[in-house]
């Protein structure tokens, strides 16, 4: 009888050691790699339903927004706490690079720390980066700490990583304004130490082939002639708008210093218009926009892609470059094409933002006043900086891509072409 209490006994001892063991650990695994995470975490990956109930109850308000987080961050998996306080983003990659060191146990320590020194810089003395290696059973994980304030925000995030088998693979906890703790990092440092791959692989062997590297430099000197001029046309044309802009500001400075916020004397009332800034009129400036103001840019642009695509095949190169340059050249018809669209989307979000879709011009002799389409504000002529005609509008340009529609219809006082020379004279443009 004894004996029987002294085994119950024991059996319960055993049973109670054992369950903190078996109930403080599972595994999270995918084909790639496994490792061990807290018990109870939930798990959510891309392929999660909107209506899952388990975004609730890991306080996920919001879960196509943690969607398009993981499809813009290569996310494959996000591990989320009961409490919903400590989220593990795992985030998975194959790119060019990652191909290329294809492991990172491969690299000598000098590239190793060259590797190291291109992760997450900091551009301010505000934000502190820290980060070194660790050995996970001879597999070099990079661990990177980052924290500071920037312009009054807090910015704290912790991650591992490495690359193995030509994929980058990452374990971040994003902190925000809140400071990762110690308890937070030693969990995620129990993952990263748990990991299991599936396999290791060897880094394929390279061959070098002459014909290879000389089909490779032509298909890149083909492409090169298409991506030329952007290269040089895009930098020179940012820095002059940029320099445009910071002299319209120091001119706008003065403006007001002179002038002050108020609407008073601006002089006489020249002309007043209103326009409907409806679908086809934003239509009609974004095909405008699009194809006729930027047409010598398309123009150089088409001829060297056709240029490209003659050669290409003319040299008879191999499938892929071929298949390459079409699909570049398919790709700049592609934007081409899509030019009109993306921009009468920006627009329409633009026209949307305002009281109404009707624009309100009051042009004195000092300055030109709009309300409407937004909160009634008044401009000096010298921030117009072009003035284009197409179709029945007139583009009042404040910026590349942003202008006024002037209905030359709709005047409730003035003429339509007094209003041209007017509008020339005060902007110095001709139309």
């Amino acid at each position: 009888m004894k004996l029987k209490k002294w085994t119950a006994a024991l059996l319960a001892l055993v049973l109670m050691l054992a369950l903190p063991l078996s109930a403080a650990a599972e595994t999270f695994s995918t084909e790639d790699f496994t490792i061990e995470i807290p018990n109870g975490m939930y798990h959510f990956s891309p392929s999660t339903p909107v209506d899952d109930p388990s975004w609730a109850l890991a306080g996920v308000a919001n879960p196509e927004e943690k969607l398009q987080v993981y499809q813009d961050m290569n996310g494959i998996a996000e591990l989320v706490t009961e409490d919903g306080k400590t989220s593990v983003l795992i985030m998975q990659s194959e790119s060019d690079k990652s191909k290329q060191i294809f492991s990172l146990k491969d690299l000598t320590e000098e590239d190793r720390n060259q590797f190291l020194d291109g992760l997450m810089q900091s551009r301010t003395e505000e934000i502190k980066v820290d980060k070194y290696y660790i050995d996970i059973e001879g597999q070099p994980f990079y661990r990177v700490r980052v924290d500071g304030s920037y312009e009054e925000t807090e910015y704290h995030e912790l991650f591992y990583g490495t690359i193995i088998n030509g994929y980058s693979l990452t374990f971040d906890i994003y902190g925000g304004e809140q400071s990762v703790t110690q308890e937070q990092e030693d969990m995620l440092l129990g993952m990263v130490e748990s990991i299991s791959f599936s396999q290791i692989l060897e880094k394929p062997e390279t061959t070098v082939n002459m014909q290879d590297v000389a089909v490779v430099i032509t298909i890149l000197v083909l492409l090169l002639l298409v991506i030329f001029v952007p290269i040089i046309y895009f930098p020179i044309k940012n820095k002059r708008d940029k320099k445009l802009k910071a002299k319209l500001a120091e001119k706008l400075t003065e403006y007001h210093k002179t002038h002050g916020d108020n609407e008073t004397n601006l002089g006489e009332l020249r002309f007043a218009n209103s326009t409907e800034c409806t679908k086809e009129a934003i239509h009609i400036f974004s095909m405008y926009q699009s194809y006729v103001k930027n047409l010598g840019s398309l123009l150089i642009g088409g001829f060297l892609c056709v240029s490209a695509f003659v050669v290409a095949f003319a040299l008879d190169a191999e499938w892929w470059g071929k298949l390459l340059v079409v699909g570049v050249v398919v790709y700049y018809g592609y934007k081409v094409f899509n030019m009109p669209h993306v921009l009468e989307k920006i627009q329409r979000k633009v026209y949307d933002r305002g009281v109404s879709s009707t624009a309100h011009y009051a042009f004195y002799d000092e300055a030109f006043r709009v309300s409407g389409i937004q909160s009634a504000s008044v401009f000096p002529y010298f921030q117009i900086t072009d003035v284009r005609r197409h179709n029945h509008y007139i583009y009042l340009y404040y910026g590349p891509e942003n202008a006024y529609m002037v209905d030359r219809y709709t005047f409730s006082l003035g003429e339509y072409e007094d209003f041209v020379k007017f509008i020339s004279e005060k902007t110095g443009k001709k139309l």
